[in-house]
């Protein structure tokens, strides 16, 4: 059984290097604007090289995300963006919109499809392994069972989300940032309308209000898949993705140092329960 990669999320430089001093195989992070995390701090073109040279000096590979909707007046920023990509030696894009993929595979790039892709199927896993995908990343709503079936259809390396936010909608396909911001989730803007308060009263009768933000019923818990981390590795599942490139160095730190513990203690025969509910009490102390 291979040990599957652990990938950290980073959006600046104190995050990528707690990320690496916690023991991550790899890291994810965007360039401004053309990223699903466009609000995060980011990188900047002419920080590609450095940040490979820092990470492959680490053993650490490095992942570009640029997975948002591209418009037409953007190609040419795709282009440039790649363009810097593969002179900064980058190890793989993460996209989906087919702009970014077919000019990724001229460049010689390796690609992965984003989760913004929603796939959930052995079909749809191997439709875009025609188009030069080396890896494609499940859709969050995918069961352990369906995980398993589709790893047994495709030999396309799959990477999960392991822990961190989770979105409401599907595969993060929402529209209400958009409706009532005009900030789109998927460019990146999400404003995070499902995590505030919400004052809901009665018009038609009564007349009376709740203010509901307690629960906060519209935002779903973060995932944390510590407990099970060990089923998730004998599915076969080839990277194990973190989420968090909007939170703090701290974060990432915590959350990579327990799974990489986890994953280790499990190919060492030592993860036991005990052992999984220590990490989880770590990874309690940065848990949303």
């Amino acid at each position: 059984m291979k040990r599957p990669e652990l990938m950290s999320p980073v959006g600046n430089w104190e995050m990528l290097k707690s990320a690496v001093d916690a023991g991550t195989d790899a890291v994810y992070f965007g360039v401004k604007n053309l990223n699903m995390r466009a609000n995060a701090k980011n990188f900047t073109i002419k920080d590609l090289k450095k940040i490979t040279e820092f990470c492959h000096k680490n053993n650490v590979k490095t992942y570009l995300t640029l997975n948002v909707i591209v418009y037409e007046n953007e190609l040419k920023n795709v282009e440039e963006v790649l363009k810097a990509a593969k002179q900064a030696n980058i190890d793989m894009i993460i996209c989906w919109d087919l702009s970014v993929i077919k000019k990724s595979r001229e460049l010689g790039l390796e690609v992965c499809i984003s989760t913004q892709a929603s796939i959930s199927n052995s079909s749809s896993a191997n439709f875009y392994k025609k188009m030069g995908a080396k890896r494609i990343v499940l859709a969050r709503e995918c069961t352990l069972d369906q995980i398993k079936e589709i790893r047994s259809k495709t030999n396309l390396e799959i990477e999960t989300f392991i822990h961190g936010a989770m979105c409401i909608s599907i595969s993060g396909r929402c529209f209400l940032s958009h409706s009532l911001f005009n900030k789109s989730a998927n460019r990146g803007e999400c404003m995070q309308p499902c995590r505030r308060k919400y004052l809901v009263y009665d018009k038609e009768e009564s007349g009376n209000s709740m203010l509901l933000g307690e629960d906060y019923i519209m935002s779903a818990k973060d995932l944390c898949t510590i407990n099970f981390i060990d089923k998730l590795i004998e599915v076969g599942i080839n990277s194990f993705k973190i989420e968090g490139r909007k939170r703090s160095p701290e974060y990432v730190f915590t959350v990579t140092k327990a799974y990489r513990e986890a994953i280790d203690s499990y190919f060492k025969n030592k993860l036991t329960e005990e052992k999984k509910q220590q990490l989880f009490g770590e990874l309690k102390t940065v848990f949303n």
